[in-house]
């Protein structure tokens, strides 16, 4: 057998695989992840650990079809996106100086974050992602703990009397 009737089999097994339903898995569409992530925080509250709440995002995915699965940084990732989250993000710092990049939070961006000088020059202080809350010093600091909230309140906030009056 020739190395391209080899080659040929694989593929037609692979399309049969396919099309007789022998994947394993299914890759869940995003705005069906951002509705397992809002489900999830209104029914555990905060979650001190990604890889706990990727858990419960898979578990809520498989109710509604139990060939989706997600991977702990797409729940991440989706979860900053839609802005149904506040994230706050432990970090440590591995003593590398560094010029700028990619956040490793989201990917996205790093601004600059300077400061003046007293003879009008300017100084980097560090830098900011410009789409999620994770900053930096002149070091990497790599993130090593993210805890989940919700980003907004379950109900309308009750006022006090003190507010009542102003109204």
């Amino acid at each position: 057998m020739t190395p391209s009737a080899q080659g040929q089999g694989g593929k037609r097994l692979l399309r049969h695989r396919i099309h007789c339903g022998f994947m394993s898995y299914r890759v869940p569409p995003a705005e069906v992840i951002a509705i397992a992530v809002c489900d999830v925080l209104r029914e555990h509250g905060p979650i001190a650990s990604q890889r706990l709440f990727a858990d419960f995002v898979r578990e809520k995915l498989r109710y509604i079809n139990d060939g989706y699965t997600v991977t702990e940084e797409r729940v991440r990732k989706i979860a900053l996106q839609s802005g149904l989250v506040r994230v706050e993000i432990a970090t440590r710092d591995t003593g590398i100086k560094i010029r700028g990049g990619r956040c490793p939070v989201c990917n996205s961006r790093m601004r600059r974050v300077k400061n003046e000088t007293i003879y009008g020059g300017s100084v980097t202080l560090g830098f900011k992602c410009v789409s999620c809350p994770y900053t930096m010093g002149a070091t990497r600091r790599v993130p090593t703990r993210y805890t989940f909230h919700e980003a907004k309140p379950r109900g309308p906030c009750r006022q006090s009397k003190h507010t009542q009056h102003r109204l």
